[in-house]
């Protein structure tokens, strides 16, 4: 589809109609039979955040992760081909890795001692045969082998699709990776990492952040420098969805600027962007953020927020200060919007809720991910 750009959200025009109800009732906010469902077809059928790439940068490293609820383990080989599996073994099921490994040739099982490459073959099954014959066993090595998922890898950031014949990342991430060409991301380096524990359901924060119209009510002091009148609604694909900002401009420390992204040094804009179904990223003139949500149940959410600043000047001691006050600029951003969501999702057990009234104007976002969400899953399950 073509990039789309939504009218202007401040702009209303005579004879509009202004409500529409929201695609998902209350209860998918509650139901745990609709969160194992989510988890089932939803993230499995989407290319989902698995780890940075920084941890698994050099060759034979290999951590484990947790993906939908599924243990999966992230390669990197001798060769420097990055690679995702299941994380068990395929002669009895036994997690193969329980935490990050560097410099490594083979995973080893605990169990019986099979032993895989990082490329995922099975190499020696010990004593499969009797006492000290290690003949593998008589089956198609497919079978034998660690058990693959796609993966591919953008920036800091690894994603697996359980799917091993999905279409590549590159496709699912072309428009974003297109509209930001002129900034050179390969810049930015990690500064700091958050993480919140939510009594949510992950819907309701990828919906908070899909929207502005919310701002200048929960974020008093964000509304001064990222203002929601200048903010507009942005859909490149059905998976992209965000938000556009034409002003972003905090008080800078000793008015001393952060470096900037080099194309854009005089470009004061920022936008957001959600990958369905639960990466979060930002572009600022001066930083990057990327935030991933760990849907626990359906009522608890983790979220991990990751910052990144431009170049090694930008992590220098001259600029601690911005460093400081942008870091605490999010985490007040990110303080406010965890109390409401919370609040939401106590309103989503209420009978007297059915279900959102949205505005056409201000939160088509909403609908928009809603109606993915119901693509993958169909009707809601109580």
């Amino acid at each position: 589809m073509q990039p789309e750009t939504y009218v202007d959200p401040m702009r209303y025009v005579e004879g509009e109609r202004l409500a529409e109800h929201a695609a998902l009732p209350a209860t998918a906010y509650t139901s745990q039979g609709q969160f194992e469902r989510e988890r089932e077809r939803v993230f499995t059928e989407s290319w989902v955040y698995a780890c940075p790439v920084r941890e698994v940068s050099r060759p034979g490293a290999a951590i484990p992760v947790e993906v939908a609820g599924r243990p999966v383990i992230i390669t990197r080989d001798p060769d420097g081909r990055l690679h995702a599996f299941h994380n068990v073994c395929s002669h009895r099921g036994t997690k193969l890795l329980c935490e990050p490994k560097e410099g490594r040739k083979t995973l080893v099982c605990a169990y019986h001692a099979w032993i895989y490459s990082l490329d995922g073959q099975l190499i020696r099954s010990r004593h499969f045969a009797g006492v000290d014959r290690h003949d593998l066993p008589d089956l198609p090595a497919a079978e034998l082998g660690l058990k693959p998922l796609a993966v591919g890898e953008w920036l800091d950031f690894v994603f697996v699709h359980f799917d091993p014949a999905a279409a590549p990342l590159e496709t699912a991430l072309a428009p974003l990776v297109e509209r930001w060409q002129p900034y050179d991301l390969s810049l930015m380096q990690h500064a700091a990492h958050l993480r919140y524990d939510f009594q949510a359901n992950w819907k309701l924060i990828v919906e908070n952040f899909l929207e502005s119209y919310h701002v200048p009510f929960i974020h008093q002091t964000l509304n001064t420098y990222s203002p929601f009148t200048e903010r507009y609604q942005l859909r490149l694909s059905e998976d992209l969805i965000g938000i556009g900002q034409g002003l972003y401009a905090p008080a800078q420390e000793d008015e001393q600027q952060l470096p900037r992204w080099p194309a854009a040094s005089d470009d004061l804009r920022a936008e957001y962007f959600s990958l369905f179904p639960n990466f979060l990223i930002g572009l600022m003139p001066d930083h990057l953020f990327a935030w991933h949500l760990e849907p626990q149940a359906a009522d608890r959410t983790v979220e991990h927020l990751d910052f990144y600043f431009v170049g090694d000047a930008a992590h220098s001691s001259a600029f601690e200060n911005q460093r400081t006050a942008t870091l605490e600029n999010w985490k007040q951003v990110n303080d406010e919007d965890w109390d409401i969501v919370q609040r939401m999702q106590i309103g989503c057990s209420s009978p007297a809720f059915d279900r959102a009234v949205l505005s056409r104007r201000m939160e088509r976002n909403i609908n928009h991910f809603q109606e993915n969400v119901l693509q993958h899953t169909g009707e809601v399950t109580q």
